[in-house]
């Protein structure tokens, strides 16, 4: 490095102040990602927290399917008022681009499915769904699935396999 006079060259300065704000820049994108990731896994927490909440309203509809007939007219206010909650919810996750999974072919995909249980029926295919246990849900803007679906299939080759979180185990459903 060239000094004049006991002073550093301009060129030496400028080089060490380029230096200086090249680490600044790589310390502000660090902390940025941080900030970033810290803010999606608060997201992600929040989202699984509302998917227990429709889990419960879906279980709400699967005990109240065939006795919506027998309640009064309270009863089935309650009923009324609690499927517009869902409602309000569902549109609320779509706002944000979250949409729960759906399977047009009605087979089971590893990306999309966590098999819970398997049931033998001969006249159905392999991995044919025979029942959604809990819904999952995809993030369609970013196109990933933020949670998989809880399914039953059938499955005609070996033992069939029926998993405690499966409510074909109790034959509640």
């Amino acid at each position: 490095m060239a000094e004049q006079g006991g002073e550093k060259a301009p060129d030496a300065l400028l080089r060490e102040k380029l230096i200086g704000f090249q680490r600044e820049i790589a310390e502000l994108k660090r902390i940025k990602q941080e900030q970033k990731d810290v803010a999606e896994q608060r997201e992600q927490e929040l989202l699984l927290g509302l998917f227990e909440v429709l889990d419960a309203f879906d279980n709400l509809e699967k005990n109240i399917q065939g006795k919506e007939g027998f309640l009064d007219k309270t009863g089935q206010r309650f009923v009324q008022s609690t499927r517009a909650i869902q409602r309000k919810l569902l549109r609320l996750l779509r706002s944000r681009h979250v949409e729960p999974l759906e399977f047009p072919d009605n087979k089971a995909r590893m990306e999309q499915c966590r098999i819970i249980a398997t049931e033998k029926d001969p006249v159905r295919a392999n991995e044919e769904i025979i029942s959604v246990e809990k819904k999952g849900y995809l993030d369609i803007a970013g196109k990933r699935v933020l949670r998989k679906a809880e399914v039953v299939t059938v499955h005609n080759e070996g033992p069939t396999i029926l998993s405690a979180f499966s409510s074909r185990n109790g034959k509640n459903s």
